[in-house]
């Protein structure tokens, strides 16, 4: 067992989380809106009668394009923008993430405590994980996921530990830098 780690998470931890969580998925999501307008695209073709062969390629070919140019406008603006908005008004309204945490870890199971609460969760429950230079992100499901924030790893070794822990419960991760 590691000792416990005792921290008050920040909004720059949340802004954190949000940032890291957001951009990994980018170029997916790139990738479904090409999907998206070139099937757009082909509808309108067929609506318009699949005139001439030019004129077809040319709709198609302008509506992936455009919708290409909106989600790579989208996946710099959310980043930059909505995330940091979004994990401001989430802090202001989520009590618990102002309060001090304990949290450490076994070889089965991370657990967390603070005034309202205590959990665990096993290692062998979590589907993915994901870290950067500011946080450690454990994943429930694709959408829900546990943070630590890289600040409070005072021992060097400890967040490799951790991410061990993962790696051995046979979770799949990915480190960034």
């Amino acid at each position: 067992m590691i000792e416990k780690l005792i921290f008050t998470p920040k909004e720059e931890d949340l802004k954190a989380a949000f940032r890291l969580h957001m951009t990994h998925s980018r170029f997916k999501r790139i990738g479904y809106f090409l999907l998206f307008g070139l099937a757009i695209g082909i509808v309108l073709a067929a609506w318009n009668g699949f005139g001439s062969i030019n004129e077809t390629i040319g709709l198609i070919a302008g509506m992936t394009l455009w919708v290409g140019f909106v989600a790579l406008l989208l996946s710099v603006i959310m980043p930059l923008w909505w995330a940091p908005w979004y994990a401001q008004k989430i802090y202001k309204q989520q009590k618990d993430l102002r309060l001090e945490l304990t949290t450490w870890w076994d070889d089965e199971k991370l657990y967390s405590s603070n005034e309202q609460g205590h959990g665990h969760l096993a290692f062998a429950d979590m589907v993915k994980w994901r870290s950067d230079n500011n946080v450690l992100l454990m994943y429930r499901s694709d959408q829900l996921y546990n943070f630590l924030p890289n600040r409070i790893f005072t021992q060097p070794a400890a967040k490799a530990g951790l991410i061990r822990r993962l790696q051995d419960s046979c979770v799949p991760g990915e480190e960034q830098s």
